[in-house]
Formats: structure tokens, C-alpha cells, sequence
């Protein structure tokens, strides 16, 4: 397919019949269970990113137009486009807008937030809108603010407010719990007397055990330092609250 000219209704539709030229069945079924997630045809990442960068590099506006379809893969295609986009930030935050309530899954959060190369070019700006996403009530634009100051402001120059916004989030929804403590177990490979004081005055009893699991997890640090870790974990029995 010629991804770079116009797109109508037609055209949109060939790509929908091109997408299930590609899938591979058993990336399908790995996929419906790790992201819990009806629509999708199970066309491989890389597939996605590059036809979505020969896309920005023609009349993407008319694609975005036309793309109404909730299929995984389209709106992943969509969310990608927005990265490879060579744009004002501005113009990039209006359309990640109208982008957030089009996702439905942790993972078209995180892949095209990976992408989201302008904010290192913007980052007093883009750093605000993360934190804004942070109080929002939609789960996975909440979570988007969280993965995006994971991405781009785990640094010396914003790791005090990156850690000040996100331990002091409070939520019942599991993937943006499950997004805070993947930031900040993060943020203590990096910066581990800086964040542990952060990490010991996490209120929410689920996000401070997942941050101490995710650390013991990484191959970064010792034996002696995952004992340690370990002992800071709270009593599950009394955890509640997810």
C-alpha cells in the first residue's frame, strides 16, 4: 500500500483488509490476554510503527480524519503518527487531546507514549501536561501522564517533581497504581537515596509493595540491597485498598 497519499472511507478500508493480511494468529491470542483487549487483529509492533511513520510522512491529517475504527491496531497506527510528527508541541498536545479517549488499554498508553520524542524538545511544557493528565478522572489518560514523566523526566533536572506528583497520587485503578510503581522503582535504580525517602511515605499500601517488587525485580542491584528492600515490604493482610 501507498501509505503517504490521501485516505478516504476506501482506502481505509484497504488498510483494514491489509492489517488482516498480516496477522499472525498466535501474537493474536498473547496478546488478548495480556492486554485484555476484544478488537484486534495481531499485526506485530514494529509492523505498526513503521507504517504509521509512512504515514506522517504524507497527508496524515485526511488518515486521522477517517480513522473512527476502535481496532487495536488503528488506534495504535494513530498514536504513533503523533510521534513521528515534526509539528509545534502545542499543536502535538491538542491532537494527544483528542487522541487519550480513543485508548482502552495499558499498552496503546505506553507504546505511544515511548514515542512521544517532542517533549525532550519541550520539556517545561510537556512536563506540566503530564502532571495535568495525573488528576485526570479517565484511567489511562491518568496513566499517560504517569508513563510519560517515566519516559522523559526520570533526570537531574526533574526527578524532585517527578517523584513529588506521583507518590502523592491516590487510586482503586490497577494499572495506574501498577504505572506509579514501575516510575518510581524506576527512579530508585537511578536515584536510590533521593527516591527511597519518597518510596517510604507512599500512603497506598498497594503501590508501595508493588514499587518494592518491581526494585527486587531488576538485575541492578544486589542481593544484599533486595534483602534489604524486602524488608521494608507492609503486611498484605492488611492492604485493602485496590
Amino acid at each position: 500500500m501507498n501509505f503517504k497519499d490521501s485516505w478516504d472511507e476506501a482506502k481505509y478500508q484497504d488498510l483494514i483488509k491489509y492489517l488482516e493480511s498480516l496477522q499472525d494468529k498466535k501474537y493474536q491470542e498473547f496478546q488478548a490476554k495480556i492486554i485484555d483487549y476484544d478488537n484486534l487483529i495481531g499485526v506485530k509492533t514494529n509492523i505498526l510503527k513503521n507504517i504509521a511513520k509512512e504515514i506522517s510522512k504524507g497527508d496524515y491529517q485526511s488518515f486521522l480524519s477517517v480513522n473512527t475504527s476502535d481496532l487495536y491496531e488503528l488506534v495504535l497506527i494513530e498514536g504513533f503518527i503523533y510521534g513521528f510528527l515534526k509539528i509545534p508541541f502545542p499543536d502535538l498536545l491538542e491532537y494527544l487531546n483528542n487522541y487519550l479517549p480513543k485508548i482502552k488499554t495499558w499498552a496503546q498508553v505506553d507504546l505511544t507514549a515511548s514515542n512521544l520524542k517532542l517533549f525532550k524538545k519541550s520539556p517545561k511544557e510537556g512536563f506540566k501536561y503530564a502532571r495535568k493528565l495525573t488528576h485526570t478522572k479517565n484511567k489511562w489518560s491518568k496513566r499517560m501522564g504517569i508513563v510519560l514523566l517515566l519516559d522523559y523526566y526520570l533526570h537531574d533536572t526533574y526527578i524532585d517533581n517527578t517523584l513529588e506528583v506521583v507518590t502523592k497520587l491516590k487510586t482503586k485503578e490497577y494499572y495506574v497504581g501498577m504505572a506509579i510503581a514501575w516510575l518510581v522503582a524506576t527512579s530508585y535504580i537511578k536515584y536510590k537515596e533521593k527516591t527511597l525517602i519518597y518510596i517510604v511515605n507512599i500512603e497506598d499500601d498497594f503501590i508501595y509493595n508493588k514499587t518494592l517488587s518491581k526494585i527486587v525485580d531488576s538485575r541492578r542491584i544486589s542481593d544484599d540491597e533486595k534483602k534489604f528492600i524486602k524488608s521494608l515490604k507492609r503486611d498484605s493482610k492488611k492492604i485493602g485498598n485496590v
